[in-house]
């Protein structure tokens, strides 16, 4: 799993975010999108990828020549692992694994995004999940740094 200085964001954000004193986050909208539509500059907060993709499409469905990126937040105090997997319909359930994504904070994200095991996914094909959710992909497992440190036997 991620290691100890990452972060789990959710796949969607499912109401109010229960953190202790020790998880709390600068706010719960960690990503950001920005991007023109209809020859102005636009920004929005968002809980989650998926999100962040809704907030883009809609201005794409405003504004056939819209354009926009999505990031988390450059004040994010760690980078953050998100899981994704192929969009039902684009691949058989074999194919669908759960992937993991780092993201660091500022990092723009646009086009595709690479997770831990080298696999490239296109964003808008990418079905965002939540911890526990979805067969998990092994390289990704594998490629991941531990949450905790190992004790010593």
């Amino acid at each position: 799993m991620p290691g100890a200085d990452t972060a789990l964001a959710p796949g969607r954000f499912e109401g109010r975010a229960r953190l202790n004193a020790a998880q709390r986050l600068p706010a719960m909208a960690p990503f950001m999108v920005v991007g023109r539509v209809n020859g102005h500059e636009e920004s929005a907060r968002a809980s989650s990828p998926a999100d962040a993709l809704a907030r883009m499409l809609e201005w794409l469905r405003r504004d056939d020549d819209a354009s926009a990126v999505w990031y988390l937040r450059e004040d994010w105090p760690t980078a953050v692992t998100v899981i994704g997997r192929l969009a039902p319909g684009l691949a058989g359930e074999t194919r669908r694994s759960a992937h993991l994504f780092q993201l660091n904070p500022g990092t723009v994200l646009y086009g595709t995004m690479i997770a831990h095991c080298g696999a490239e996914l296109s964003l808008p094909d990418i079905e965002w999940l939540n911890l526990g959710a979805g067969m998990p992909c092994e390289c990704c497992l594998v490629l991941s740094t531990p949450a905790r440190p190992c004790l010593e036997g």
